[in-house]
């Protein structure tokens, strides 16, 4: 019996029971870890003339930017030629990474333009006290997008984050916050009442909006409800440090993100993360670097520029490394590390800056128990380009996630990938 057939069993009633989420850290199979997925976004994507390989094979190519990487080179696929079909604009389609659907065309798609990350918290975000985790760095486009079309706000205080998962963030009697939670159901019946009772007099563009707000207001119902479920539950635990960084050093503060995601991961206290890394990253306090993120995106054949940016993205490259390291020493269920039981996707929705495209782009894999160590071309030799969305798919299937279509896919990446 899958969990989602098992849920529907149970009905509303399994919503009293968030210790589930501990049982299956501490049942009677041990030996399997819970998955988990982290998705990072780059406004500005990545070079491709020094990030794609130019080869094919057992062993993955390490091009002048996958050079951070090279203690990885088993342990992560790339991915070339991969994109979200119809997603044009430069800047404007970014924030499409992680559903494949722009904002302004999400009518046309059954999920509308859901990312990722927030259709695997609608199947698996109660089982932990933080459904999932939308951090960012550097300001920039939007990464996580729920079924509504509402953008996910991003936390862009590491320190903050730390106290939010770890710290008691009390402000009233257990009392007082259960008359909160039961006056927004309260309120969100009265607003059911309503609409059931406005509806038929709506034209059909204003029930277009009346259904998109109801959708925002059965995502709150059930954020709501999982707030309810683990009330009086204790926080999570964590024998690591809150993390801090200089606020004259970008790098520091992209680090001190990842740290605050590898505490949550191994606390169990979330198993869904996205990070935004945005263009106003403050990059001219890297030595070397004297032009802002966004004029060195754009470089042309400069030379100066070229070589500007990619200290930029060397310096990223080098943070993922860190971080895969960081999973990677952690000790999971089962006695395996944490990198084995959580998909790390690196990427953007930037193909080439310097040209505004959204085509060919840059996606690293790494752990999440894949067949890694190789570099995949998805070249289109007259046939539709395969969508990335294929490989959200596969990710969401390892995830538990009965799943055959997400987005612009046209099926999945199974046969490479597991």
């Amino acid at each position: 019996m899958n969990r989602r057939h098992f849920l529907n069993a149970l009905g509303s009633s399994a919503l009293t029971f968030p210790w589930f989420s501990h049982l299956a850290l501490h049942g009677a199979d041990v030996s399997k870890a819970p998955r988990r997925l982290v998705c990072i976004g780059l406004d500005f994507g990545l070079r491709p003339e020094s990030f794609f390989p130019a080869t094919e094979g057992p062993e993955l190519e390490l091009t002048p930017l996958l050079k951070p990487l090279e203690r990885w080179s088993k342990n992560v696929t790339v991915f070339s030629q991969l994109e979200h079909p119809g997603v044009q604009g430069g800047h404007y389609g970014v924030h499409a990474f992680l559903s494949g659907v722009r904002r302004e065309q999400s009518a046309g798609f059954k999920d509308g333009c859901v990312t990722l990350d927030q259709l695997a918290e609608e199947h698996l975000g109660g089982l932990t006290r933080f459904p999932s985790l939308c951090l960012g760095v550097g300001g920039g486009d939007a990464i996580s997008w729920t079924r509504s079309g509402i953008a996910v706000p991003k936390l862009e205080d590491p320190g903050a984050v730390f106290d939010l998962l770890f710290r008691p963030q009390r402000k009233g009697s257990d009392e007082a916050r259960r008359a909160e939670l039961a006056e927004n159901e309260s309120v969100l019946a009265l607003i059911a009442q309503d609409a059931r009772r406005v509806a038929p007099h709506l034209d059909r563009w204003d029930r277009e909006k009346m259904e998109e707000f109801m959708g925002a207001m059965r995502e709150f119902e059930r954020v709501n409800a999982t707030r309810a479920a683990w009330l009086e539950k204790p926080l999570p635990v964590t024998g690591g440090k809150k993390p801090v960084w200089k606020n004259d050093d970008c790098m520091d503060r992209v680090r001190a993100n990842f740290e605050v995601a590898a505490l949550a991961l191994q606390a169990d206290a979330t198993r869904i993360i996205t990070l935004n890394i945005g263009g106003a990253l403050p990059v001219t306090n890297i030595p070397g670097i004297n032009r802002g993120y966004h004029d060195l995106s754009h470089s042309g054949q400069d030379p100066e520029k070229l070589r500007q940016l990619h200290l930029i993205e060397s310096a990223l490259l080098g943070e993922l490394d860190h971080f895969l390291g960081r999973l990677s020493t952690t000790k999971d269920v089962g006695g395996r590390s944490l990198l084995d039981s959580t998909a790390v996707v690196f990427g953007s929705g930037m193909g080439n800056a310097s040209a505004h495209a959204n085509t060919n782009l840059p996606i690293i894999l790494a752990g999440g128990g894949f067949r890694h160590g190789r570099h995949l071309f998805f070249p289109k030799q007259g046939r539709p380009q395969t969508p990335l969305c294929n490989l959200f798919v596969t990710l969401l299937q390892q995830m538990g996630i009965e799943r055959e279509q997400f987005g612009s896919s046209t099926g999945n990446l199974n046969q490479v990938l597991l």
